[in-house]
């Protein structure tokens, strides 16, 4: 039976937390993963929330009937109400998006993955994406359900990522440690491209 091909999403507008796009964080992850959670405020969230519940519905239906007592397994949802450092509700919530850099298939072949980084005009880019930005995310709602944990639930794994503002990973206030010097000058205005060929025809999204 030919492989489902998995519904895609493209998140709103939204702020990303501790982002790892441009190289993999390989701290609790030998292989490597592409992650970075985005906070969305409740308004913003809503329309997506009903999304997710409805995707995991539908699979925790069709997976019960293979197995009841699936039915018992509590919903891990991929996202959570924030909270500020004194324990109160923002109105925002947090939505977390994580690929592995490898993916070893059953057939033991090894793919390589990436996330692909556009900018506002979907031009390609390879800028260097820091914590702040503004992204929107395209990504796939992959279900689970685990049996030693008793859980049902959903991994959302980006593809692409629009940057509509740009906070550059590092640099920022360092630069306030030099002073203005004759030499080399940057052109604010040059996009950087990278090669993007290691998308699959899923990943061409209308941003």
């Amino acid at each position: 039976m030919a492989q489902q091909k998995r519904k895609q999403f493209v998140t709103p507008s939204g702020v990303a937390i501790y982002p790892w796009l441009n190289t993999p964080d390989t701290k609790f992850v030998p292989e490597g993963e592409f992650k970075v959670n985005l906070r969305l405020s409740a308004e913003e969230a809503e329309q997506l929330i009903n999304q997710l519940g409805q995707e995991l519905d539908n699979f925790a239906a069709e997976a019960i009937k293979k197995d009841p007592k699936i039915k018992q397994f509590d919903k891990r949802m991929p996202f959570e109400e924030e909270i500020d450092d004194n324990g109160d509700l923002t109105g925002s919530y947090i939505f977390r998006f994580k690929q592995k850099a490898k993916i070893n298939t059953k057939s033991g072949d090894t793919f390589d993955m990436k996330v692909a980084l556009f900018d506002a005009k979907r031009t390609p880019t390879t800028v260097k994406v820091g914590g702040g930005s503004t992204l929107k995310v395209a990504f796939t709602a992959w279900p689970y359900a685990m049996a030693s944990s008793r859980s049902i639930g959903l991994t959302l794994r980006p593809s692409a990522v629009q940057i509509l503002q740009l906070v550059e990973l590092s640099g920022g206030d360092d630069a306030n440690m030099f002073d203005d010097e004759d030499g080399f000058e940057a052109d604010a205005s040059a996009a950087a491209f990278s090669d993007t060929s290691t998308a699959t025809d899923e990943d061409q999204l209308d941003f």
